[in-house]
């Protein structure tokens, strides 16, 4: 059940610690704002990733030399950000094709067990959207994991669907956005933590049809559901 309409920041309540659960190194460019604002208010943040994303496109790298690469763009980022811990959860990126991603072998009841103990602590969870924005298989897992492991906690998820959104590619429909937050003031730390991840940045240019800076200007805006504890 979503909760009523979140206006600011400072309605979320006293949220004292933070898990975003994404499912890519990269992923957590899609809630990287709200994760300043959260550091700045002096919210300990910490995030876990599914994969280390071998699986995509290879580059200059070997499959092997991706995943190490992909890991330390994501640490210098979430280091940039000011993320506490960030915990790879060792599960294998599939190999995609040209026209097809693929979701590693686990199961999302398995996962939420994997991830359960990190929300002991937590007030707050930050994730995937229900159609894993692009309607990526690991995304979508990584979603309904959460909604399993959540329980009583607070959660939220990124890329609610609100009209007019720039890019529509990226949008859950079926996530109405209850909390639509302005991060125009965090555009330097989010360009300059999405542009760790090198490796991906062409990716990033093509969602936006433009620059990396055009992405930032395009998502200056970020669009979360919050759900209520009855959710899951």
């Amino acid at each position: 059940m979503a909760v009523p309409s979140v206006r600011s920041i400072e309605e979320l309540g006293a949220i004292h610690h933070v898990v975003v659960v994404v499912a890519h190194p990269d992923d957590e460019t899609f809630c990287s704002g709200l994760i300043c604002q959260f550091v700045e208010r002096g919210t300990v943040v910490d995030l876990l990733c599914l994969t280390r994303g071998e699986g995509g496109p290879t580059g200059p790298w070997t499959r092997e030399e991706l995943g190490k690469a992909r890991e330390a763009e994501m640490r210098k980022a979430c280091e940039l950000l000011g993320i506490r811990k960030l915990v790879f959860l060792d599960h294998v990126d599939p190999v995609g094709r040209q026209d097809r991603v693929y979701a590693p072998a686990v199961s999302a009841a398995d996962l939420a067990n994997q991830i359960r103990p990190y929300f002991q602590s937590a007030d707050f969870i930050l994730t995937h959207g229900s159609s894993g924005e692009y309607w990526h298989p690991a995304h979508v897992l990584v979603h309904r994991a959460v909604s399993l492991a959540a329980g009583d906690c607070s959660w939220a998820t990124f890329l609610a669907a609100r009209e007019k959104h720039p890019i529509q590619k990226l949008v859950n429909p079926d996530d109405p956005a209850n909390f639509i937050l302005d991060v125009s003031g965090q555009s330097s730390m989010r360009k300059a933590a999405l542009a760790c991840h090198e490796s991906q940045v062409p990716l990033f240019c093509r969602f936006a049809k433009g620059t990396l800076d055009d992405f930032i200007a395009k998502t200056s805006t970020e669009d979360y559901c919050v759900r209520g504890r009855e959710t899951g």
